[in-house]
């Protein structure tokens, strides 16, 4: 994101010195052409300074509005977890804990490079979205997201994850009444045939 705003920086100085002084164009200037053959500004130097300007500025607000307030890529709570896979301005993918099969992370070769990424495997193929942005299919049902950039290791995220996971199914476990002792894997009695 630095390297975004330094970008957008010359290109805003370079809008904002034609729309005002040119001293910076006119050196410029100066040092390209021969002083018989000078161009002069027209009209439509002054629009395209103003597109820069526009777009360069608002290049330089969001680059500065992610390094101050990142976009959260993950986030989970006890009804599910949401994914920034949609285009931008969009809310994230909601994916509820009984559409999720599996989490984990992994790492991937692309070009001959290798990144980190956090998997999640849906349940049904219907429930990501056919084109994320910033993540890639990896098989029809499970999801990967690219976490070379991120603050926390994708392990450390998995882990996260399967941890609001078990919380969840223990609250709704919890919520429906059922007793520990059925959850742990051992079976019901049978009936007695007396209470038949």
């Amino acid at each position: 994101m630095w390297l975004t705003s330094l970008v957008s920086t010359p290109l805003i100085v370079l809008a904002v010195d034609v729309l005002t002084q040119r001293r910076i164009t006119n050196s410029l200037r100066d040092l390209l052409f021969r002083p018989d053959d000078t161009q002069l500004f027209e009209f439509r130097d002054v629009v395209w300074a103003w597109v820069i300007l526009i777009v360069a500025g608002g290049v330089a607000i969001w680059a500065l509005r992610e390094l101050i307030v990142p976009t959260k890529v993950v986030s989970a709570d006890l009804a599910g977890v949401r994914l920034q896979v949609t285009p931008p301005f969009r809310k994230p993918l909601f994916v509820a804990w009984s559409d999720v099969e599996d989490i984990g992370s992994a790492t991937v070769e692309d070009e001959g490079d290798t990144f980190p990424v956090l998997w999640i495997r849906f349940v049904d193929v219907d429930v990501g979205l056919p084109e994320p942005w910033s993540a890639r299919w990896m098989d029809e049902r499970t999801l990967a997201l690219m976490g070379s950039d991120w603050e926390t290791d994708p392990i450390d995220v998995a882990r996260l994850l399967a941890d609001v996971a078990i919380q969840a199914a223990t609250a709704e476990r919890e919520d429906l009444g059922i007793p520990d002792e059925l959850t742990a894997g051992s079976q019901m009695d049978e009936p007695d045939q007396a209470d038949t």
